[in-house]
């Protein structure tokens, strides 16, 4: 499906981007800047965020150009100073990672009809953006190093880290029982892009629904 989707966008040409908060200029940075890795004065909560399986290989960067992506990535990379905007942290050295800081695309889901609307994008460091994308790190046995920077971060008790990996485990199997209908219109606004949308419905087999209704919220 993302092949699809990818192929449609190869089709068109990239569009000149207009931008509602124009990028900053003459910062002469780049991704892969040594920059101190002093952290910010004021840090923001770190949450998880699972994406519903129904929509997945559907996301932002399919549905751009892969020249637009990447001006739409340094805009938020420029715009955060290359910093991660929930720790501070440039993120260099982390994880032997490419890049210091990635984009992390920020949805909202409405449960009344079922929409999944993109509400902005944030510069992450890595360690950050393995948290974001929690079922992941299940999947690949890093949930405890994810649930380890969770306590880290927000200062939480063990109990609060549990809770909250838990209720995201269960809002994620939950949302991925439906389909949700994409809205890119921040693109629209934020950089002028007009995108049509290439969303195919998904029925999940039998074999699927059971194995998420018995997900764990850890690994044993």
């Amino acid at each position: 499906m993302t092949e699809e989707f990818k192929a449609h966008a190869a089709k068109r040409k990239s569009q000149k981007l207009t931008y509602r908060n124009p990028m900053p200029i003459n910062d002469a940075l780049t991704n892969t800047a040594k920059l101190s890795n002093a952290v910010m004065d004021q840090p923001h909560p770190l949450y998880t965020e699972l994406v519903p399986k129904t929509c997945w290989l559907s996301n932002v960067r399919d549905h751009l150009t892969t020249k637009e992506w990447s001006e739409v990535k340094d805009w938020c990379y420029k715009r955060s100073q290359y910093r991660c905007e929930i720790c501070g942290e440039t993120g260099i050295g982390q994880r032997s990672r490419k890049w210091n800081v990635e984009a992390h695309e920020v949805w909202h889901y409405d449960e009344s009809d079922l929409s999944q609307t993109l509400i902005g994008l944030v510069s992450l460091c890595p360690a950050c953006h393995e948290c974001k994308h929690y079922g992941r790190a299940l999947a690949i046995g890093i949930d405890a190093k994810v649930r380890y920077r969770l306590k880290i971060i927000n200062k939480w008790t063990w109990a609060q880290v549990y809770a909250h990996c838990e209720e995201s485990v269960a809002t994620y199997v939950k949302r991925s029982m439906h389909n949700w209908t994409l809205n890119l219109d921040y693109l629209k606004e934020e950089f002028g892009l007009n995108v049509e949308i290439h969303r195919v419905p998904i029925i999940l087999e039998d074999e699927v629904v059971q194995t998420l209704k018995t997900m764990n919220w850890r690994n044993e």
